[in-house]
């Protein structure tokens, strides 16, 4: 979905931090580890309502702010078997809402990994995960009604060292959404995809990669409609060219250029195609400070009466401050505009186009080695030429984790 979904990733925050860590442990041996964690977050805007809309007649109170207590229980499993290795991240997650219990849901997420290796020059992954969580309602309109998402994914991939430095890639991968209410402009899909690439790489860690994907998906709980011109499927190819370069020691860059075209087997209305790619650094100026810095363009689907898919220029830039051993200050600003392009219907003359804006400011604290203390506030806002959709929400969060 390609509109700004601040409470879905507030709400997976902690399974997020959960994965990161998983994986920034990809190369130690942990065996069984059991984690606790437990945010407070509050929301002044939970509706993401407009200034212009009624709150009362939306939300049935007075206000639309809430808090969210979020408590996560999790096991992870990460060990090495001579050259395989097993990876496995569970986590129950229990959302409850202060005002607006009707939210309250408890979601069941999981990520497993086998990274296998027949030979040394040939590896891959075999992994599949689940994660649920609330859609934000800046993407779904109706405060009155729960909408859950699941995301489930499945996929297997392979590297095969050639002579010198190239790599042989490829694999193939089956990914499906479901949302638990209707949601049109993004709807339920099924999405099998399979692709082959190769990547050299150089003595200084640099890499170059080109990887050619094929995709055919299948729209879940709808029907075909020649009044809304809603498909039953589509086919998509991708194609991307990307460099990932090793500058300094304190310097890193990535680049990455491609080319995405979705077609529709029975509305050609709702096809769609176009440049996509990006830039991105990460550059350690001193011990104590570091900088990260994206700038992106991304085409995705969008099916409105007056879009076909949107295109979203976003570019975020994030200083961190390693105050002590223990203890790190980070900033964030990310702003995103986002074209609605390519009204299906010639009479539909509505033109939409959102500006996001995210600023956070967080604090992270590790007391112990089992023990992770953080605190973030930020700011989200959006203006968008399409009334009543603008919104502005402050949003506080207090995050403690416990892993024994």
């Amino acid at each position: 979905m390609v509109a700004h979904r601040v409470l879905h990733c507030i709400l997976l925050a902690p399974t997020l931090f959960l994965g990161a860590m998983t994986a920034a442990c990809a190369q130690t041996d942990q065996g069984l580890q059991l984690r606790a964690s437990e945010t407070l977050m509050h929301d002044s805007n939970l509706f993401r309502l407009s200034d212009s809309a009624n709150v009362k007649e939306s939300t049935g109170r007075d206000s639309s702010s809430d808090t969210l207590a979020t408590t996560t229980l999790g096991l992870s499993y990460n060990k090495a078997y001579s050259l395989q290795r097993i990876e496995l991240d569970v986590s129950l997650v229990d959302n409850r809402f202060q005002n607006s219990d009707y939210l309250n849901f408890t979601a069941y997420n999981y990520s497993a990994a086998w990274r296998w290796s027949l030979t040394p020059r040939l590896r891959g992954t075999l992994q599949s995960s689940r994660k649920e969580g609330l859609n934000s309602f800046s993407d779904y309109q109706y405060s009155t009604l729960r909408n859950l998402r699941t995301d489930t994914a499945t996929g297997f991939d392979a590297l095969y060292e050639l002579t010198g430095a190239w790599r042989l890639l490829g694999g193939v991968s089956q990914t499906k959404q479901v949302n638990e209410q209707v949601l049109l402009v993004d709807s339920d899909y099924s999405f099998n995809s399979a692709f082959l690439g190769g990547r050299y790489d150089f003595s200084s860690g640099s890499t170059i990669t080109y990887k050619a994907t094929a995709s055919s998906g299948s729209y879940l709980n709808r029907s075909l409609s020649a009044a809304n011109l809603t498909d039953d499927g589509f086919d998509q190819t991708e194609s991307d060219l990307r460099l990932d370069w090793v500058v300094s020691n304190k310097l890193t860059a990535s680049v990455n250029a491609g080319y995405v075209q979705r077609s529709h087997p029975h509305f050609a209305q709702r096809d769609y195609s176009g440049l996509q790619g990006g830039a991105s650094l990460i550059w350690v100026i001193s011990g104590k400070t570091s900088l990260l810095a994206d700038v992106s363009r991304k085409l995705g689907a969008y099916q409105a009466t007056y879009a076909n898919y949107a295109r979203t220029d976003r570019l975020s830039v994030g200083p961190n401050w390693q105050i002590s051993a223990k203890t790190t200050l980070g900033l964030s600003f990310d702003i995103s505009h986002i074209d609605y392009l390519d009204s299906p219907f010639a009479s539909n003359q509505t033109t939409r186009q959102d500006t996001v804006r995210d600023i956070r400011l967080s604090l992270a604290w590790q007391p112990s080695q089992s023990t992770s203390i953080s605190a973030s506030v930020s700011n989200a806002t959006r203006s968008s030429t399409l009334p009543d959709t603008d919104y502005h929400s402050h949003i506080a969060t207090l995050s403690a984790i416990y892993s024994y």
